[in-house]
């Protein structure tokens, strides 16, 4: 594939599978994939829902990925709960995807909050503050940041066919 793409996508045919066929993970010079080939983002939640599907062996996903079949059990069993947690949720897109559950993405922010804590600069205090109005935000303590535009424009009500001299 000469024009370095590492999505190759397949032509459907009305059957249905078109979106099995449309990721399909390679290397945009044919070789086989370095180490950590498998653990970019796409890749891994990609093969995690192939796991769960369960639809295809472990030596023809090794094809279908470019790597041996011991590195697709490796990775089976390394991320076991993920495939288990997409099994039990196939309806889900984002099943097995860490940053799409809020104990995990309020425990990134209170490690980021650990090590901004820790320096002197007022710019890591600011970023401090930053971190815990959003977990705030997350955790419903905080109403979310909404903007509101207020109007002040001026309203002239005229009644047609009433002389406003003879009101008083």
């Amino acid at each position: 594939m000469p024009d370095g793409k590492d999505v190759v996508v397949a032509k459907g045919d009305g059957d249905g599978t078109e979106l099995e066929r449309q990721l399909t993970p390679v290397r945009s010079d044919g070789r086989r994939p370095t180490k950590g080939h498998l653990e970019r983002g796409w890749v891994k939640h990609r093969l995690i829902r192939d796991l769960a599907i369960g639809e295809k062996t472990g030596q023809a996903l090794g094809d279908q990925y470019g790597v041996s079949r011991t590195s697709i059990s490796n990775f089976k069993r390394k991320y076991g709960m993920e495939i288990e947690d997409v099994r039990n949720n196939l309806a889900d897109e984002y099943a097995g995807t860490w940053v799409a559950q809020k104990m995990n993405r309020i425990a990134e922010y209170q490690q980021a909050a650990e090590k901004m804590a820790a320096g002197t600069s007022p710019r890591n205090q600011e970023v401090l503050v930053s971190i815990l109005k959003a977990v705030a935000e997350e955790l419903g303590q905080l109403p979310a940041r909404t903007q509101v535009q207020v109007n002040t424009q001026q309203v002239t009500y005229q009644v047609v066919g009433i002389d406003p001299s003879e009101l008083t």
